[in-house]
């Protein structure tokens, strides 16, 4: 799968799924061991995700190779070094409020090196089983998971590894 920021439009392969304007968010579904790391975001006035447990991530930098952009983030998040697997999912959002669009995308990552700890803009960490994912998320990230079968396939594949 060819991702592609050309000008001002996001591209898999021939398949343009962003025009204008848009922000790039990354998050990481980090594996280690059958377990999954989530964060929560710190507390911060008018934050959309403020206090929220999350899949860790951030923002893509203009010019940024997408991979690279991964390992920052969470490097920056959690302390771990990361290997990254794949593109799991990505989806666009558009919001009713003068808030710029966004597209997502989602990516699985094995921690390879360094022990994880809070850091940058999130506040707790911790490791989940599979099982226990949607009971630690925040709602509206659980429901992010319940509406994208790609992500909920991998979700169970995990689950049936460490089971």
């Amino acid at each position: 799968m060819i991702l592609s920021n050309k000008g001002s439009s996001l591209s898999i392969g021939d398949k343009v799924i962003a025009r204008d304007t848009f922000r790039v968010v990354l998050s990481s579904i980090i594996t280690r061991e059958g377990k999954i790391l989530i964060g929560r975001k710190e507390e911060s006035e008018g934050h959309p995700i403020s206090g929220q447990w999350i899949f860790p991530g951030g923002h893509l930098d203009y010019g940024e190779n997408v991979e690279d952009a991964v390992k920052r983030e969470i490097k920056e998040e959690t302390g771990l070094q990361v290997k990254v697997y794949r593109l799991l999912d990505l989806y666009k959002k558009e919001y009713d409020s003068d808030r710029t669009p966004m597209v997502r995308l989602f990516y699985h990552c094995e921690a390879e090196k360094g022990n994880a700890s809070a850091q940058d803009d999130l506040s707790e960490i911790k490791w989940v089983g599979a099982e226990e994912l949607l009971d630690s998320l925040d709602a509206s990230e659980s429901q992010v998971v319940k509406e994208r079968p790609k992500i909920q396939k991998f979700i169970r594949k995990l689950e049936k590894m460490t089971a």
